[in-house]
């Protein structure tokens, strides 16, 4: 839902008298046409109604302030002169087709319903002509998309790039209107500038934070992926990510779980289920009520694209704690189930890139090993249904741009006794 609404709001501003002059709206409509290749149509709708939407703001600010508002915009932006006068000329020569094809026009095209209502068109055929051109102009670019798309799974970097740009929507909207505000303030020489800019940054990377764990956090399961049916060892990658896209550092998963489900394990000895931003609805009361009862909510991880099933942590404060976060891997060749783990221990707090914002999250000890040696421990000394050894199933790992973590590589596999101890792989 989110997603739809940036969209809307992209179209919007891109057709906008203003805003427009900053917001370029292609990524969106291109973005649609994404969404329109996987069957989802609700984005090429937002995108139709934003750009009609901010057509008729602009066709009405034209319209109500007249020459005025022409000569405040000059003066705001210089370089708008030529296209305005451009605009001007070509509406009174070819006006029917200015309008219809308004949104092929290039450097006018965003002046034309702003300019259509200074010089006081007629608003039924002004909203016919611009209508028809704004789906002649949104197809274009929706259907480039759409194309593109197919392409996605043969071009992996066009694919990092998707997500790449999903997972920073948000981000990259807030960025533009700051810089638009920058603009502003600095044409118009606000005094104070430094604390108001600030303050406005403080506010949106507040807005970005709370919308992404509060609102849209739990729409990470409404598409969610299947589970792989089979599990095998020598093609799984043991990392997880705090995205989905590969610009975030990887954070190791060092467990395997051979056995029905590790909830029960987890609980008998000492474990602790904390509630995760995409799994549970969360809100505000709820968060601090958590923050109060030293559980706070897990922040998502990423492994083959899936959020975790469940987390655990060991009783602990707010600020270091022991947790794991549990992955469903499918069956393995024995037709056991198969369990990834990330075991860490969070040690303090730090800002850093997650999906798409930036955030206060805590800081990961990077010695991984001792946490996954330290849980060896505890099930070889109070689990006597349970059998633990260490696999080497992937290569020794030193932290760098790459990986929040280091590793001699091997994985904790932890089996139930009751089981068959067939080929783990």
């Amino acid at each position: 839902m989110f997603d739809t609404i940036t969209l809307f709001w992209g179209a919007l501003f891109d057709a906008l008298i203003g805003p427009n002059v900053f917001v370029p709206g292609e990524p969106f409509l291109i973005a649609a046409g994404f969404q329109l290749h996987q069957g989802i149509w609700s984005g090429v709708v937002a995108v139709i109604l934003g750009g009609f939407l901010g057509d008729q703001i602009s066709y009405v600010i034209g319209r109500r302030f007249g020459r005025n508002a022409q000569s405040w915009l000059m003066r705001w932006l210089p370089k708008t002169r030529r296209p305005i006068a451009r605009c001007r000329l070509l509406l009174q020569k070819r006006g029917t087709i200015v309008l219809l094809f308004s949104r092929l026009l290039g450097p006018v095209a965003w002046i034309v319903p702003f300019i259509a209502g200074v010089n006081h068109i007629g608003w039924g055929r002004f909203t016919l002509l611009t209508s028809l051109g704004l789906l002649l102009g949104v197809t274009q670019f929706v259907l480039w998309g759409y194309l593109l798309s197919y392409g996605i799974d043969t071009l992996p970097w066009l694919k990092e790039f998707e997500l790449f740009v999903i997972e920073h929507m948000q981000s990259i909207v807030v960025l533009i209107l700051l810089i638009a505000f920058l603009i502003i303030a600095k044409r118009y020489q606000w005094r104070r500038l430094g604390f108001k800019f600030s303050l406005v940054l403080i506010v949106s990377v507040a807005y970005l934070n709370y919308s992404h764990f509060f609102w849209t956090a739990d729409d990470l399961i409404k598409d969610v992926k299947i589970k792989p049916l089979y599990f095998d060892e020598t093609r799984t990658v043991f990392k997880a990510f705090p995205g989905e896209s590969s610009f975030f550092d990887a954070q190791a998963i060092n467990v395997v779980f051979i056995g029905n489900n590790p909830q029960t394990i987890m609980n008998q000895l000492g474990w602790i289920e904390n509630k995760t931003f995409s799994r549970n609805d969360i809100n505000l009361v709820d968060y601090f009520l958590l923050m109060r009862n030293k559980t706070p909510p897990v922040s998502d991880l990423f492994w083959n694209g899936r959020v975790q099933d469940m987390a655990f942590q060991l009783p602990g404060n707010l600020l270091k704690r022991s947790h794991i976060r549990w992955w469903n891997a499918g069956r393995n060749s024995g037709e056991q189930q198969v369990w990834l783990g990330a075991l860490s221990y969070d040690d303090g707090l730090t800002f850093t890139p997650y999906r798409g914002i930036v955030t206060m999250l805590h800081s990961i000890d990077s010695d991984v090993d001792k946490e996954r040696d330290k849980f060896k421990r505890t099930i070889d000394l109070f689990s006597n249904n349970l059998s633990t050894s260490k696999q080497a199933y992937s290569a020794p790992v030193s932290k760098d741009e790459e990986h929040d973590y280091y590793s001699d590589g091997e994985i904790l596999v932890i089996r139930t006794r009751t089981l068959p101890i067939g080929n783990n792989g």
